[in-house]
Formats: structure tokens, C-alpha cells, sequence
């Protein structure tokens, strides 16, 4: 079947229509008019292209010789400005469809580095000890080129040649990061001794976490992510303020000075440990870290104004908004990698009395169907 690109989904799928059907294909850029070949399913098919016979104005040739293979990357083959287009409609479709709200002002979409920006991986190896990362829905593992992956800093990738050539790697793969000073930290490789911390600095802090840790891994946008949660908070002196998922303290040692005390709630030891390692290490003493479930945790509090949550790709659980909502903060700020369940939890926050006020775009993850949300929603 010959059909056109009409746009880009959540997943990172092109969308198109035969007679009522939804075809959803992968690896295709809106305005290509492609030759599929397609699996009928209830309501939503799957389309696999077969031939390009007029590509999109936006298309262009992939970096990556992998491209389509491996599974880290989705968008190579179309131009990054019209990515980041991309990206700010399927938030604002997810908004429509999932939260049933009509966005039409998205505060800000900040763009990325294209390439070279992610400070963390986790490398697969396959039984032939070749290294790469799992092909798309599958176990199976796509060898990285010579050059290395184009997402990766340049150090990493220059570690990766290295141990390439002479390394052993341990069963299940291994980690390599690298912080903001170039020094690089793994995990995993054979006959070099596994670094049990690693640092990386933000807005003059300075943080501690270990390899496998949490952490956001673009350095380009992190400063700008942040400011922009700083900004939807709007603190003040006499804030007391909670993080939800607080991780090793990124957003909490960078709003702690301005207000009067911020909480963390954070069920990972390693992370309160590294968390409370890290607010001793830049003078912050008006902090404090409970470690537990994000329900529990909040069941623990009072008198909190304001609440910053920052889940998982999965999002809220009924449970938690239940506990985010008994405490009454006056602003909730969102800081979401998924728009879907992002705009699940938004639903239900309004439907428990509370508003979208404003929503940026951080392009964290160029290249990727993955992008970062952050939003105030206030009370009614």
C-alpha cells in the first residue's frame, strides 16, 4: 500500500490512515509518501516501509550506519529544528487527548546539542563479545560502528575504543560516565578497577553520585531545566518545600538557599546517602531526606506549600496524588520525561482541584521519541 505521512505520534511512530484504520510506522518522517507493508490489527496497524517513493522535505540521510537497527535512537533521519517541532506536538496531542486539555501556549521548547551530549550509558554485549546497545524491541544486540554511538560524549567515546580493542566485559553489559571536568567513571569492564563515585557539577554545586545512580544525562540543558523549575515555584523566604523522587539532591540543593527548608523524599539508599553527602559538601544545612515511598513519605509531613515531583518514565500512582493532594500545596511543579503519563496525572490532578498554569518543552534526549516536560499546576 502507498500511503502519506500525515504526522508523529507518542512512541516516535508516523501516523496514517487507510479508509478507518490508524497504520502506525515506524522510522518514517510527516510528508513522506511511502510503500508499506502493514499487519492489520484491532483499531491501530502496524506499517513497515518498504520503499520511499517521495521522501519528506524534512527528511534526511541518518547519521548513524545503525540507524534503524539499534534501538537508541528514532529521529536521525529528519532535520533537528523540525524534531523539536516534532516533539511540541505530541506533547500538546497528549495534553488533548489523554488530559483532556486544549494547550495552545507552550511557555518555552529549549532545543539540545544534536549529538555528543549524553554523560551516561549502559553498553550490552552480545555472546560474540561484541559491544553495542539492543536492537528496537528485541534482545538482540546492534554492534556500535567504529566511531562509537554520536549521542555519546566525546570521552566516552574515546574510552570505548580503547577497551574495545583489549577489554572484558562482565555478563549483562557494563556503564560508562563521564562528568563535567572530562574524567570518566565505569562499571563492569574487566581488569579496571570500578570507580565507586563519580561527580558532576551544576550552577556552582557540586554533586556525588554513584555510577549507576540516577542523574540527568545531558549536561547542555540541565542548568536550563532546572531554571525553569526554579522559575514555576516562585519561591519565597518562608517556602517549605518537598521533592518527591529527590534523587541525590539535584533540585533540592539548587532552590534550598531560598527558602526556608526543603524536604527530600526518595526511597533509593544510595541516592539519600549521596544526597546527604552532597548538601554537606556545599554548605546547605536546611535540608532533610526521609527515605521511603513517595506515599509514605508524604504521609510523614505538614504544613509543605509547595511540591516538586519528578517520577519516573511510569509516573504517579493514584496513591501518591492522593498523598500530594491531603497536603493542599499551593503549587505543584511537574517535571515529567513522558508526556503520556505525564498528561495521565495531570488529568487527574485536575480533577482533584488543581490547574495547568504553564508547561515548557527541554529537548533532554535529541535524537529519541523522548523529551522532558516541566509544568506548574496551581489550586483552584
Amino acid at each position: 500500500m502507498i500511503v502519506e505521512i500525515e504526522k508523529i505520534v507518542h512512541g516516535g511512530y508516523g501516523l496514517t490512515h487507510s479508509g478507518n484504520s490508524v497504520i502506525l510506522v515506524p522510522l518514517s518522517v510527516p510528508g513522506d509518501i511511502v510503500d508499506i507493508e502493514f499487519a492489520e490489527g484491532e483499531g491501530i496497524s502496524f506499517g513497515w516501509i518498504k520503499s520511499i517513493i517521495k521522501p519528506s522535505i524534512y527528511r534526511k540521510d541518518p547519521c548513524c550506519p545503525v540507524f534503524g537497527l539499534c534501538g537508541g535512537c528514532d529521529f536521525d533521519n529528519m532535520e533537528y529544528p523540525y524534531e523539536l517541532t516534532i516533539k511540541e506536538e505530541i506533547l500538546r496531542e497528549d495534553l488533548s487527548r489523554i488530559a483532556k486539555m486544549k494547550v495552545t501556549d507552550i511557555d518555552r521548547v529549549i532545543g539540545s546539542s544534536e549529538y555528543g551530549y549524553r554523560n551516561h550509558a549502559r553498553f550490552k554485549v552480545s555472546v560474540e563479545g561484541e559491544v553495542g546497545f539492543f536492537m528496537k524491541k528485541s534482545h538482540e544486540v546492534v554492534p556500535l560502528p567504529d566511531e562509537g554511538c554520536r549521542l555519546l560524549h566525546r570521552d566516552i567515546n574515546e574510552f570505548l575504543k580503547k577497551i574495545r580493542r583489549t577489554g572484558e566485559f562482565r555478563a549483562g553489559g557494563f556503564r560508562i560516565r563521564t562528568d563535567t571536568m572530562g574524567n570518566i567513571f565505569q562499571k563492569g569492564v574487566h581488569g579496571l578497577k570500578d570507580n565507586t563515585f563519580c561527580y558532576q557539577y551544576v550552577n556552582k554545586l557540586k554533586y556525588r553520585l554513584k555510577i549507576d545512580d540516577f542523574f540527568q544525562v545531558n549536561n547542555s540543558v540541565t542548568a536550563q531545566w532546572l531554571n525553569i523549575i526554579e522559575s514555576y515555584l516562585n519561591l519565597e523566604s518562608n517556602d517549605i518545600v518537598v521533592d518527591l523522587f529527590s534523587g541525590s539532591g539535584l533540585i533540592i540543593l539548587t532552590i534550598a538557599k531560598k527558602v526556608k527548608s526543603v524536604t527530600g523524599i526518595e526511597i533509593n539508599r544510595n541516592a539519600v546517602n549521596n544526597a546527604r553527602y552532597n548538601a554537606g559538601w556545599n554548605n546547605v544545612s536546611n535540608v532533610s531526606f526521609i527515605r521511603a515511598n513517595a506515599a509514605k513519605g508524604l504521609n510523614l509531613l505538614a504544613g509543605v506549600n509547595k511540591i516538586v515531583v519528578d517520577p519516573p518514565r511510569s509516573g504517579l500512582t493514584e496513591n501518591i496524588i492522593g498523598a500530594v493532594v491531603t497536603l493542599a500545596p499551593s503549587v505543584i511543579v511537574y517535571a515529567s520525561c513522558d508526556t503520556a503519563t505525564f498528561s495521565r496525572d495531570l488529568k487527574r490532578f485536575s480533577e482533584m482541584g488543581y490547574h495547568l498554569k504553564e508547561v515548557s518543552l527541554i529537548d533532554m534526549f535529541p535524537r529519541t521519541k523522548h523529551s522532558e516536560v516541566v509544568a506548574r499546576i496551581e489550586r483552584n
